[in-house]
């Protein structure tokens, strides 16, 4: 553990005193930021400095500054969160050192479904109608249910706006071959209000030629109509319909490049359409009550061509596996009832979930149905939680969910969270949860036979089960000059049973098996400081430990380190309308476990830096936003892998693309309103 001592020198900073220390008792933030309302895995909306668990707030200065265009751009740079990009199944998120199968991605908490390769692909979720995200690490399987075992990453939208009638136009161009252009126009009639969203991305990266491509050209377009209803501050109702598309082109190599010329070439098409009832309000006796329903429409087809290059005229390939479809389908209700009680010690939150996830397509194949191509489950689930605070400084909170699922049975998984807050510079908060992932469609009832492939489900699988534990401990002091200081460390503990992976049950021949069992361990330091509201920096260390498989056979460490740097600068002038902002990460060498020649062997995947930077102005009484930038500016494209090959587009000599390159951008928004 070669920054193990970096790490005790660190920790060992929270106790000691900081020097030029104001006595006040209260930090120069807590009196000019404006309060920033939390939702996920909460009783009611609350204040971020109130919550039991620990959430991440990306705001959407945040992400104006960063001209992110969708979630993974966002999530790139972010400590503890590690993004894998893969040509054809795009952008995975891994938190805690746990796999993407066990993050939960929602939508105003309403999970995203569609998973490739376990992953839920975060370059098609677009963020242009997101007010903040909302991350929280470790098992959040409570409340959300499978799948949340690792953490909840929470898409807000925005369901409001203060004028009667607005427009908004964005345009995003970068060097690499983004183009992006997005429109809004809503109206507020008092008790009701109507936003239209649509936009249009395209990716046409630059090469040699269109058949000499590293990452494959795209184009995607969106839509979103919102309606809110809200007859009196006690109750609001809000509809959402959304459509996304996109379309992958992957062209082939020339085949026969002297004599009729030829290339096989897919295209991968997805749609989704959402429909999104919400529902929230307070009853009398300070009872809040929420309801969500949402329908989820995943749609994923491969075509196969065969271009011929003299007539210019492609045909459709023929043949079994040669042509794909994957159907997916999710029906959501969730309903909880709070109480949020500030003359009383104790609340409580009680909940009751349905959800039904349907799979159709070619290679799924369900044994026990007598109809073809489709699979369903479901899950019913009751939860409730109960929080109780002591002395004003000390609250705990604790619960259950019992969920029946209509294959696996009844799961119980409780939960409970502690946080001390003696005064206003110090705080503490441990949790430990119980969290389970249930067998996904694909991993139960796959039947990929093909020339290449033999991979079929497993009907006889387990759930994952897994316990977390997690420590967070923070100090914040103010200083002279202004300036507030918070220095925090924190740790976390997962193991996980049964565990999914693909094995080879007979010679060259896969299936999925509860095989292994698995372990992650880590811990961090974060130091960041603010000067009024104009500087800000933010820097965080992490240290994450993978279970080392080879430890079961042999006399090595069980955990393989891997360190995390993530880094991030702004500075606010011209009375805050203009900014400088850099942000950054370091990506680590990871541990990977290759099989040759029949031997599991340990490897390592190279670390790699992401460094941007931005610039950004507000003119015409900030109705003109401009923004301009770099984005990877140390062009970093690819890195070792250690000899595995375990992506898409990882190249036969040993090394995988990360990333396309140093890119040059120019964002312009125009905001206009109406004077009420």
């Amino acid at each position: 553990m070669k920054y193990l001592g970096l790490f005790l020198f660190l920790s060992a900073c929270l106790c000691w005193p900081l020097s030029g220390v104001s006595q006040s008792g209260q930090p120069a933030d807590d009196t000019l930021d404006l309060r920033t309302v939390v939702v996920t895995a909460q009783f009611a909306p609350t204040d971020s400095r109130e919550t039991v668990n620990s959430v991440r707030i990306l705001d959407q200065k945040t992400i104006e500054k960063k001209a992110a265009v969708n979630l993974l751009e966002l999530l790139q740079t972010e400590a503890n969160l590690r993004i894998s990009q893969d040509a054809i199944f795009g952008g995975g998120l891994e938190i805690n050192g746990l796999r993407s199968e066990s993050v939960k991605i929602l939508v105003d908490g309403v999970p995203v479904i569609g998973r490739l390769d376990g992953n839920i692909d975060l370059g098609q979720l677009p963020i242009q109608s997101v007010r903040q995200v909302e991350i929280i690490e470790g098992a959040q399987s409570l409340i959300y249910g499978s799948a949340a075992s690792a953490g909840v990453v929470n898409l807000v939208t925005k369901s409001s706006q203060l004028h009667q009638l607005e427009g908004e136009v964005t345009g995003l161009t970068e060097s690499n071959g983004f183009r992006s252009l997005n429109a809004r126009a809503g109206t507020n009639m008092g008790k009701t209000s109507l936003s239209i969203n649509g936009g249009t991305l395209r990716f046409e990266p630059d090469g040699d030629t269109t058949r000499n491509q590293l990452w494959n050209p795209k184009e995607q377009k969106t839509a979103r109509v919102l309606f809110t209803f809200s007859p009196n501050k006690n109750l609001n109702l809000r509809a959402t319909g959304s459509h996304f598309s996109e379309e992958v082109t992957n062209l082939g190599e020339i085949r026969r490049p002297q004599f009729m010329p030829y290339a096989f070439d897919e295209y991968y098409r997805t749609t989704r359409n959402d429909l999104n009832l919400n529902g929230d309000g307070w009853l009398p006796g300070n009872l809040y009550w929420r309801a969500t329903a949402g329908y989820n429409h995943f749609n994923r087809k491969r075509n196969n061509y065969r271009y011929d290059f003299e007539s210019d005229t492609s045909e459709l390939v023929t043949g079994a596996g040669v042509q794909d479809t994957s159907i997916f389908t999710g029906l959501l209700f969730r309903g909880t009832l709070a109480s949020s009680r500030k003359d009383r010690d104790w609340d409580f939150l009680s909940g009751i979930e349905i959800y039904r996830e349907t799979g159709s397509g070619g290679r799924i194949l369900d044994t026990a149905k007598s109809e073809n191509d489709f699979a369903t489950a479901a899950d019913l689930a009751v939860f409730g939680s109960l929080k109780y605070r002591f002395f004003k400084t000390f609250t705990v909170q604790g619960g259950a969910r019992l969920t029946h699922n209509t294959r696996f049975g009844t799961a119980l998984t409780p939960a409970v969270w502690m946080a001390w807050r003696p005064n206003r510079n110090w705080e503490m908060k441990a949790s430990y949860a119980n969290g389970f992932r249930s067998p996904s469609l694909k991993e139960l009832y796959i039947n990929f036979i093909d020339i290449s492939h033999f991979i079929v489900g497993n009907r006889d699988l387990l759930p994952e089960k897994s316990h977390n534990f997690r420590l967070e401990i923070n100090r914040k002091q103010q200083l002279e000059n202004d300036w507030t200081v918070t220095l925090g460390a924190n740790g976390f503990y997962n193991t996980v049973e049964d565990r999914i992976i693909l094995a080879e049950f007979d010679e060259l021949k896969f299936n999925y098996q509860n095989l292994a069992k698995w372990k992650t361990a880590g811990s961090g330091l974060t130091l960041s400081a603010k000067k009024w509201r104009r500087l800000s920096v933010r820097s965080t260390f992490i240290l994450t430990g993978y279970f080392n498989t080879l430890s079961e056979s042999r006399d090595v460490d069980e955990l393989s380190w891997s360190p995390d740097w993530a880094n991030d600068v702004s500075f606010e002038f011209f009375e805050s309308k203009a900014a400088l902002t850099v942000w950054h990460k370091w990506t680590g060498a990871t541990p990977v476990f290759l099989v040759r020649d029949g031997e599991t062997v340990e490897g390592e995947r190279e670390g790699w830096h992401l460094l941007n930077a931005s610039v950004q102005g507000q003119f015409l009484k900030k109705s003109l936003q401009l923004t301009a930038g770099v984005k990877n500016i140390l062009d970093v494209t690819d890195i070792r892998t250690g000899g595995s090959s375990d992506s898409a587009h990882a190249g036969g000599n040993g090394r995988q693309a990360v990333n396309w390159g140093r890119s040059f951008f120019v964002q312009a928004k125009i905001f206009i309103h109406s004077k009420k």
